[in-house]
């Protein structure tokens, strides 16, 4: 599995949720929606260098644990929420 690719994907996938924290606090929505629209298609395009389906849920799950953090980061910097 390239680490580098599931790195960019999440940063990219991050990117969203600082567009969408402007308008409001995040929330588990927020980190879905970036997640089915930009990540998990382009998982799906790199996902033959993944060695087995374990791998792939792997990857998954460390991008959805950075949205997380990311989106907890956000709320706190621009809300003053702590999530």
């Amino acid at each position: 599995m390239g680490h580098s690719d599931v790195d960019w994907i999440a940063e990219k996938a991050s990117e969203l949720l600082m567009d969408k924290v402007e308008e409001a606090p995040l929330d588990e929505e927020d980190i879905n929606l970036a997640f089915e629209i930009f990540a998990e298609p382009r998982l799906k395009k790199i996902s033959d260098s993944f060695s087995d389906k374990s791998e792939y849920t792997e990857a998954a799950n460390k991008i959805r644990v950075k949205l997380h953090e990311v989106a907890k980061e956000l709320n706190e910097e621009h809300w003053g929420e702590k999530q």
